[in-house]
């Protein structure tokens, strides 16, 4: 008995219901737009009831026999959740937010592809929990495309430059009763909406210290701090620190990858070292670390970011320039418009020759930056495509990829969501809330925010069964945003070298040793098991030591 409706430009128009089927405890109907005959739309609704709960959830279908010259906005009624007493919200920064009042705003937003509005209650996952005499109710949308949650109604938009993009557009909208509590209500969205999805690696979360080496010190300094570590861990809770290899490719965008061959080169020159490296040498690099109990990570790619100077690149096929701009980049950066096939399937034949070559001995790879297509990015006019659905995607074929291959190994994206007009990255565009959780589609977030602290809380609602990690490029001068990382959000220690401070464990003066192994000591004492905030922690800098200090 749902009355849809929807809008095409400036229009409103209701929905006819042509034809219905059922079966068992499932309800398919089709409906028709008088006025818009070339649109399709079909509503399959399922009665369920499963851990516990009982669900609906209806899946929708649009298709259209030509291209949209309008934007088309779907309007989606649930009655379960009429005349709610209490709403509570999994905001983007973190926090939890209980709505009391009817006559205050309780519209929100969650801002993926389509045409994301950014809202005062800004979603982290598309999700809102309704108290109807007191019975909770959970309504939640797949994260694929942006939702506006408006009381009883939720409804998107597909705009005209990209329209109906798939064949059948699906959306996936689920009301699940029982709820306990808000964590029941987060538990029930994994389950429902991303069951596809396994957790993460459970060793993840025993992680208490994490490392970046940038190829530091002429190559050497990922030995020089191995060496260094094992005078003061056990070879017991080295399974708990994760060495992170970075830097041991060719070309930001080539990766040492042949896409004729389908392979790695066996031998190329390194433009940090400015020798040549092999993949010999980082076979051995890896199985040192092994050796000695570490768990070790490989660089997979910075974002979509490639360099203007390589064979595959063309103007036309670029989604925008800047990014990244360091010495492994040849020539200028630009960014990649994976609506382009051959960029898109790059990655998946790069992963398939890198897993197959590092798959079975690394643990964890991790996708650097990829905070570069943000809410709403809708391609180019050559190649329009909802940039942001597609990476889901291709995050989410890669991390399967690598689970193939190795199921105990790790896939992590670097999101970077966080609050807008922080000034970092010197980039000229912050709007890190625009960031998608593409995370949900990986086995975690380790991303290089430096530790800044305004950014560990926006990872916590799309990180919820895994773990917010971070990389401190100033792990010496700045140790005060490991320490509040670690104290506060449950994440690991850190140091790195090659970049930033460009010092090294082995290179810290003995304070800097004693302090960081002090913390990896209090820290090696739990598991990580995220939790939504309901105020967020406030940083108080409390180290900023002379430059003369930060070397020993």
């Amino acid at each position: 008995n749902q009355k849809l409706q929807i809008k095409y430009g400036n229009n409103i128009y209701a929905l006819k219901r042509r034809n219905s089927a059922s079966h068992k405890n499932q309800l398919f109907v089709y409906y028709k737009c008088p006025q818009l005959p070339w649109i399709d739309f079909y509503v399959t609704t399922s009665l369920k009831d499963s851990l516990n709960h009982k669900m609906l959830i209806h899946e929708i279908g649009i298709s259209s026999s030509q291209k949209l010259t309008e934007d088309l906005t779907f309007y989606f009624p649930v009655f379960s959740i009429k005349n709610s007493d209490e709403v509570w919200l999994p905001l983007k920064n973190g926090t939890g937010k209980t709505i009391l009042d009817h006559s205050t705003n309780t519209k929100a937003s969650f801002r993926c592809a389509g045409s994301p509005v950014h809202m005062e209650n800004d979603l982290a996952i598309p999700l809102s929990l309704f108290t109807i005499r007191k019975n909770k109710v959970a309504v939640m949308t797949d994260p694929e495309f942006s939702s506006i949650f408006d009381n009883d109604i939720i409804y998107w938009t597909y705009p005209k430059e990209v329209g109906l993009e798939d064949k059948i557009e699906k959306r996936v909208i689920a009301e699940v009763s029982d709820i306990i509590n808000p964590d029941d209500a987060i538990n029930m969205y994994y389950k429902t909406l991303l069951k596809d999805i396994p957790i993460g690696p459970a060793w993840t979360k025993d992680i208490a210290m994490v490392s970046y080496d940038y190829m530091s010190d002429d190559g050497q300094g990922w030995y020089h701090d191995i060496d260094s570590l094992i005078k003061y861990v056990s070879f017991t809770d080295r399974k708990k620190i994760l060495l992170t290899l970075h830097g041991w490719y060719d070309y930001v965008g080539r990766y040492c990858f042949n896409s004729k061959t389908g392979k790695l080169d066996n031998e190329w020159r390194s433009p940090l070292t400015k020798k040549n490296i092999n993949l010999e040498d980082l076979h051995q690099r890896l199985q040192y670390a092994k050796d000695k109990g570490f768990k070790v990570a490989m660089y997979f790619a910075d974002g979509i970011i490639s360099s203007d100077k390589l064979d595959d690149y063309s103007p036309d096929k670029a989604f925008k320039g800047g990014g990244w701009n360091g010495p492994d980049v040849l020539g200028k950066s630009y960014r990649r418009n994976i609506a382009v096939p051959e960029y898109y399937h790059f990655y998946l034949n790069y992963a398939t020759a890198l897993f197959n070559e590092f798959g079975k001995e690394a643990d964890l790879f991790v996708w650097d930056e990829t905070y570069y297509i943000k809410a709403g990015n809708l391609g180019t006019p050559k190649y329009p495509s909802y940039l942001d659905r597609r990476f889901m995607h291709l995050v989410k074929e890669i991390t399967a990829k690598l689970h193939k291959v190795n199921p105990g190994a790790a896939f992590m994206t670097s999101d970077l969501v966080g609050p807008d007009g922080t000034g970092y990255g010197g980039r000229g565009n912050d709007n890190y809330s625009d960031v998608p959780p593409y995370a949900l589609f990986a086995d975690g977030t380790y991303q290089d925010s430096h530790c800044l602290p305004m950014f560990w809380s926006y990872g916590i609602f799309p990180n919820y069964r895994n773990v917010v990690w971070s990389c401190n490029w100033t792990p010496v001068s700045k140790f005060d945003y490991t320490l509040f990382g670690v104290l506060q959000y449950q994440a690991p220690a850190v140091f790195t070298n090659g970049w930033g401070d460009n010092i090294g464990f082995s290179e810290m003066d003995q304070k800097g040793k004693d302090n960081l192994i002090e913390l990896f000591n209090y820290r090696k004492s739990f598991s990580t098991r995220l939790k939504w905030l309901k105020a967020l922690p406030p940083f108080i800098n409390t180290c900023d030591p002379h430059p003369s200090d930060i070397r020993k």
